[in-house]
């Protein structure tokens, strides 16, 4: 079949325009896959297929090689991902006859969906732009105001208000952004060269053109395009945001992490897309050698890191990185502090992590303190299940098992000590890792 066939018998699974799509593929999926639920890994360049676990190994050995954009395959029970050697690519499975379809598309833009990674939908500051305050009194205010809520719909309406009263280039610039996100890419590049024009939009407007052109983006003129230092300060975190976007999406984690970690501050950009920022930052820290450990060093600099978005998720993601820069102390202090936020039924599992890594490390004393924690939330079954026993008994091997005490306070978090200690673990395994090897 030739590329415009293809093409043509994709049209069923919502493709993305023709303009900005290089190639595409169908391949069709074993019928136990489905349903199969699908997650857009873009930062990683990575497709992941959620199954049933009886369907992982089929759907595996179908996709193995049958992909010239995502040739390579992982699997794990309930999971199959693809690694695309592709740069930026669209997937869709399509549920039909004679049967579920995974539809790629190769895209010659970074991917722009919510759910393919695309960018944050940053709220400007109504306020410092002269706008006025919430909830606002003139409709474009009232736009940000329900932007800053998470009410897209409420956004719309108050912004095709303030564009029926009159040219509004910011009216513009936000009803573009809202088309990209209901995946209307055509709609948006129409509204946003309306708002080129007017000033200070017309910078933001141009930084969104330059996303969707392929000659933009691979012009040595990009940096100009994204210069924080050319918008009013009310706007910088928009560009800020959009350019750590770009250089993830380029293979270079460790710099995002290192932005994000910067950024991080009361005042910086991700004081308004903390839960965006903290996403880019969970993938360069699963990321592993000299990735990771930089993204460890990143996160140890984002202040607040226990608190707010995916905080269990980074912790968790930290320590793996921790305990690979030989710092288990550390590894299982940070999991310790993030205690309180584990749903009950991951109690024991995280609880038995923690006490393994302080008996690595060699600290049984902190290690039979989240012993002692884990009899008044776990019932005595539990602990005596074989994982549990080989936790304990690392810590006291010769010793009787200890009463059942009075309930006790969670593992306090990590001190300086244990800071310091991660600092110099992850320095080490920075200077010694390889360069990491980019898509």
């Amino acid at each position: 079949m030739t590329p415009a066939a293809v093409l043509l018998a994709l049209a069923a699974s919502a493709p993305p325009p023709l303009a900005l799509t290089v190639s595409a593929e169908r391949i069709a999926l074993p019928a136990a896959a489905a349903p199969a639920r699908l997650e857009a890994r873009p930062l990683e360049h990575r497709v992941a297929l959620r199954v049933p676990a009886a369907a992982t190994a089929a759907l595996a050995r179908r996709l193995r090689g049958a992909s010239r954009l995502c040739p390579a395959v992982d699997a794990a029970p309930g999971e199959v991902v693809l690694r695309c050697t592709a740069r930026w690519v669209r997937a869709a499975v399509v549920e039909g006859l004679p049967g579920p379809t995974l539809d790629l598309f190769e895209l010659s833009v970074p991917p722009w969906r919510p759910e393919e990674e695309g960018p944050p939908l940053v709220p400007f500051d109504g306020a410092a732009l002269g706008l006025g305050p919430c909830p606002g009194e003139r409709p474009a205010t009232r736009g940000e105001c329900a932007l800053a809520a998470g009410d897209l719909a409420a956004a719309r309406a108050a912004f095709e208000e303030a564009l029926a009263a009159g040219p509004s280039a910011h009216a513009q610039l936000r009803l573009g952004d809202l088309d990209l996100r209901e995946d209307r890419p055509d709609a948006a590049v129409e509204r946003w060269r309306r708002a080129r024009a007017e000033a200070p939009w017309g910078r933001l407007a141009a930084e969104r053109l330059c996303e969707l052109e392929p000659g933009c983006l691979a012009a040595g003129g990009r940096a100009a395009v994204f210069d924080a230092l050319a918008v009013e300060r009310p706007l910088r975190a928009d560009l800020v945001l959009r350019r750590i976007r770009l250089r993830a999406l380029a293979g270079d984690l460790a710099a995002a992490a290192r932005a994000v970690a910067e950024d991080s501050r009361p005042a910086g950009a991700c004081a308004g897309a903390a839960a965006w920022c903290r996403h880019v930052l969970l993938v360069a820290l699963r990321q592993p050698g000299a990735d990771g450990a930089a993204a460890l060093a990143a996160y140890l600099e984002v202040p607040g890191r226990g608190e707010g978005p995916l905080a269990l998720e980074l912790a968790r993601a930290a320590a793996d990185r921790a305990l690979q820069a030989g710092a288990p102390r550390f590894a299982a202090a940070v999991l310790a502090g993030q205690t309180g936020r584990v749903p009950r039924d991951e109690l024991s599992d995280h609880l038995r992590r923690v006490v393994e890594l302080y008996g690595a490390a060699g600290d049984a004393v902190r290690g039979r303190e989240v012993a002692r924690f884990a009899r008044t939330r776990l019932p005595e079954a539990e602990l005596a299940r074989a994982p549990w026993r080989t936790a304990l008994a690392a810590l006291r091997p010769s010793a009787p098992p200890a009463p059942r005490p009075a309930p006790a306070r969670p593992p306090a978090p990590a001190d300086d000590g244990d800071l310091r200690a991660a600092r110099a673990a992850v320095e080490a395994a920075r200077l010694g890792a390889a360069p990491a090897t980019r898509p």
